[in-house]
């Protein structure tokens, strides 16, 4: 009997912890558990403990959500499952707030854009993110050259010769390339040498063989006395071939930007037709002794034409837009200019002709430059904000002349050090969702600030020999 009553006791002193386990083992939706962190099983749902306020509560566990460990913690909520992702369709076309941002959602990535450049930003219908832009190179470019970013500064007036060279080496490996184009010239100005004209042309085309090139170009070539005839040649093409109208600015406004004086034309200008695959660029040149720059601008503009295509196959409607959203402005027209000038002669003496004035040019200071130590044009490579959405945008800001300059003289080192197909293939990158640090890494193996670090010894080594001339 004694055994008995003992068995009897314990199984009435065990019987209410058996009762709460029971309960445990059978969680529901807020009611109380024990622990933080333990986890209750029920046929079709798991539930985890989580602290509500002073509570200890089941709440239905999501695999995706981490922990925490919140197990080992005690008393750590864990993180709470994010909400669902937008979907597609609640992406493309909603607003936006910074042109030029980048957000992937699944597998898309959409772009932000807009109809002008201080609002009404929207983002774009989205690029898969399988998609590729073309490059005929393989990432990360070799350092085994004779210039690379770690002896660079021992080979400092060998840079212009050796980016001369490399662009050579390209030209004469890379078979011709077709890519089909018309040139327009005004009734009223001067013919150019066509056949000098082309071949500048032609070599160019060669350079960026392998990476997307515009899929038909129009040259509309002018002088003051038929600006009027470029812009009509323009709102003609536009309408002709059913580019959309809206989308792209009247012929006037793209024919005066080539004309920097109330009297004549001295410059040029060149992108991607909006809503379409092909590009335009104006030439605007002097009444008098209208060849002084014409072919200069020549390879020049068509480099622009070039970075912006990287971006067809996109879902972007505007390719310029994309392209100056990316690059920092001081690459947008460095990298023009050091192919555009390594492109338009054909003697390493003719090119060596053109460092000096090509290096010096565009002098007047913005109150920002912090002069050519080291430090300085670090500063100036690294400082550039490329958003037209952003109040101190280098677009159209005072330190934008320098890229001319300063930033040609950056892209030629980078020429030097990887050749010209490793600056475009920053673009290439951009295409592909990186950042412009990202793109750097991606391309050189090093990262953007040991890179622009190097870059700014390398200039203000080259400017201490060859300052700017000052236009004030």
């Amino acid at each position: 009997m004694r055994k008995l009553s003992i068995l009897i006791s314990f199984i009435l002193l065990t019987s209410p912890l058996a009762i709460t386990q029971a309960n445990a083992a059978t969680p529901k939706l807020g009611g109380t558990c024990s622990k933080v962190g333990i986890f209750g099983d029920t046929p079709k749902v798991r539930f985890i403990c989580v602290k509500s306020g002073k509570k200890l509560v089941w709440q239905k566990w999501n695999k995706s959500a981490p922990t925490n460990n919140s197990a080992n913690k005690g008393d750590a909520t864990p993180t709470p499952a994010p909400s669902a992702a937008p979907t597609n369709a609640q992406i493309a076309g909603s607003s936006c707030t910074t042109a030029g941002a980048w957000k992937t959602v699944g597998d898309k990535r959409y772009f932000c854009e807009g109809t002008n450049r201080l609002g009404n930003f929207l983002w774009d219908k989205g690029t898969p993110t399988s998609f590729n832009a073309p490059m005929p190179i393989t990432l990360p470019v070799g350092q085994s050259g004779t210039i690379t970013f770690a002896n660079a500064m021992s080979h400092i007036s060998e840079i212009p010769t050796t980016a001369w060279q490399r662009v050579q080496g390209i030209l004469d490996k890379n078979e011709a390339v077709i890519i089909p184009h018309q040139i327009l010239i005004g009734p009223n100005t001067t013919p150019p040498d066509k056949t000098y004209y082309e071949s500048v042309l032609s070599r160019n085309f060669k350079l960026w063989s392998g990476f997307q090139q515009t899929k038909y170009l129009t040259i509309i070539i002018y002088n003051f006395t038929d600006l009027n005839w470029a812009a009509a040649t323009n709102d003609s093409l536009i309408l002709s071939k059913g580019y959309p109208v809206a989308s792209n600015p009247p012929g006037i406004n793209r024919a005066k930007q080539s004309c920097h004086s109330a009297t004549d034309c001295a410059a040029g200008n060149a992108g991607q037709v909006v809503g379409a695959d092909d590009a335009i660029i104006f030439l605007g040149v002097p009444i008098t002794n209208p060849w002084s720059n014409a072919n200069d601008y020549n390879g020049h503009e068509y480099t622009h034409t070039v970075t912006s295509a990287q971006f067809i196959g996109t879902s972007a409607a505007n390719q310029n837009y994309y392209e100056q959203s990316f690059m920092p402005c001081w690459l947008n027209e460095g990298l023009s200019n050091a192919a555009g000038q390594a492109t338009l002669v054909v003697t390493l003496q003719e090119y060596l002709s053109f460092v000096n004035n090509e290096f010096t040019r565009f002098s007047i200071l913005p109150p920002e430059f912090k002069g050519f130590s080291a430090a300085g044009l670090k500063d100036f490579l690294t400082s550039q904000i490329s958003s037209r959405s952003v109040a101190n945008s280098c677009y159209g800001g005072p330190a934008y002349p320098l890229g001319y300059s300063i930033g040609y003289a950056a892209t030629e080192a980078l020429f030097a050090i990887g050749g010209p197909q490793s600056v475009m293939a920053l673009v290439s990158r951009g295409v592909m969702g990186d950042n412009f640090s990202e793109a750097f890494k991606n391309v050189y193996g090093i990262s953007w600030d040991e890179g622009s670090t190097i870059l700014g010894q390398i200039l203000a080594a080259e400017y201490a020999v060859n300052p700017l001339k000052s236009r004030n």
